[in-house]
């Protein structure tokens, strides 16, 4: 569940819309001057935060109780229906998070609670990846008064792992270009970020003289997932399209100039 903190309190940042400039780019603006803050997501009544400090992705929550810890150890079987009854009615008296609670009442152990803390991290920034509509905000500012466990993710990492969620590639690509466009390496280097054998193999395959079409054909993985690669490539800055020479050729007295 959300915590209070300065996302309720201070004016936001920056504003967006999903539909006009997707998660990863927004993300990507903000770490690039690697401010710490609250990225909130907003879709209807539904709201998912994700806490970003030094770069990094450090915590995610939501308002809906079907993403509360004890819902994902209730749905799991990691605890009886009986002891997530019991946590949710500590939880409304004591004000204890709902892990803490568990904990105490020896639902289940601590070195189990932070595997799953951070699981559940994890799961609840996928699933904004997913969104293709929704608004988007961003408070500076750090929470001093909320404790939690940390996850760190480096922003790159998250966008080559999140952008797998993403529900469109077609959309994705419509980004890069059109299907003759040319796409290059760039030689920069994105701190925090390892690729995997096939999104490197991706990479290596953008020398300038291949078209997107035939990028996103590429076996071993299907085009709608070389698409979602080639666009988190591009949002790192590591692909660019490659400028196309024209040549004129100018008939004069004397023959013909090309340029």
């Amino acid at each position: 569940m959300l915590p209070n903190g300065p996302e309720s309190s201070s004016p936001p940042l920056y504003q967006s819309d999903l539909a006009q400039t997707p998660l990863p780019e927004i993300l990507t603006t903000i770490h690039r001057y690697r401010a710490p803050g609250i990225v909130e997501c907003r879709r209807g009544a539904e709201v998912k935060s994700i806490y970003l400090e030094n770069g990094e992705i450090i915590y995610a929550a939501s308002n809906q109780i079907r993403d509360s810890l004890g819902d994902q150890l209730l749905r799991s079987s990691r605890i009886t229906q009986e002891q997530y009854d019991e946590s949710v009615r500590l939880l409304a008296t004591t004000g204890k998070r709902q892990g803490t609670i568990l904990t105490e009442m020896r639902a289940i152990d601590p070195r189990e609670l932070f595997v799953v803390l951070h699981e559940h991290i994890r799961g609840l920034l996928w699933s904004v990846f997913a969104w293709d509509f929704g608004t988007v905000s961003f408070r500076h500012g750090r929470e001093k008064h909320l404790e939690f466990v940390k996850v760190q993710i480096p922003v790159p990492q998250a966008l080559m792992e999140g952008v797998r969620q993403m529900p469109d590639p077609k959309a994705l690509v419509a980004r890069l270009g059109v299907k003759a466009t040319l796409l290059t390496k760039t030689g920069a280097a994105v701190d925090g970020l390892a690729l995997n054998d096939d999104e490197q193999r991706l990479l290596d395959l953008c020398d300038g003289r291949r078209a997107l079409f035939e990028l996103t054909q590429t076996p071993p993985l299907s085009a709608a997932d070389n698409a979602r690669i080639l666009y988190a490539l591009s949002v790192l800055g590591l692909i660019a399209t490659k400028e196309s020479k024209i040549k004129v050729q100018l008939k004069t007295e004397g023959g013909k100039f090309t340029s």
